[in-house]
Parts: structure tokens; sequence; C-alpha cells
């Protein structure tokens, strides 16, 4: 494990599929090199989101970032999104494994 690298964050966010192109350009936009994205589905305070209708599917994006820009893009998120669709933000410490 790479102990001298710079702090890095997971910053995850699960929302609903119709966000997925807006996030995508926002997400870039706070200076995130990339981010991954699948569809889920569970359970929350909103119910179960079991993507059985159409555009009722959740996706969860992973971004590894540094922390100003896990900051930048959950303040964005928030901002623009957080009143109108459901959405869940966290953050983690991570480390990259090199060598593997």
């Amino acid at each position: 494990m790479n102990t001298g690298a710079p702090l890095t964050k997971v910053l995850v966010i699960i929302c609903e599929e119709a966000l997925e192109p807006l996030l995508s350009r926002d997400i870039v936009a706070c200076g995130a090199k990339g981010y991954s994205v699948a569809t889920v589905r569970g359970r929350g305070h909103r119910g179960v989101r079991d993507a059985q209708w159409l555009l009722s599917s959740n996706v969860r994006f992973e971004i590894l970032c540094t922390p100003e820009e896990a900051q930048s893009i959950a303040e964005q998120v928030r901002g623009k999104y957080e009143r109108n669709f459901g959405l869940v933000l966290f953050c983690m410490d991570a480390s990259t494994l090199d060598g593997i």
C-alpha cells in the first residue's frame, strides 16, 4: 500500500437514473478525472427501488478524487438536485494499492 500518497476520497452518489447524464458532466466539471457508474436497487427511506418501472431505477456513482474535489462535487450535486430528486451521498477515505 502506498502510504506516502496524497489523501484520496471515494465519493459515492446514489440517485435516480434520470440524473446520470447530468451528474456525469457535473463530476468532470468539478475536476474529477473519472468515475464508475452502475445500476443499483435497494430499499431506503423512500421505499423499495427495484427498477421494474421505466425510469424507476437508481444508479451509483463512485468517484476517486481529492478531498477538495469531493467537497465541490457534493456541494454542486446537492445544490442542483437534492430538492427535486432522490439522492444519497457519502464519502470515505481510500488508499490506492500499487503494484497489484
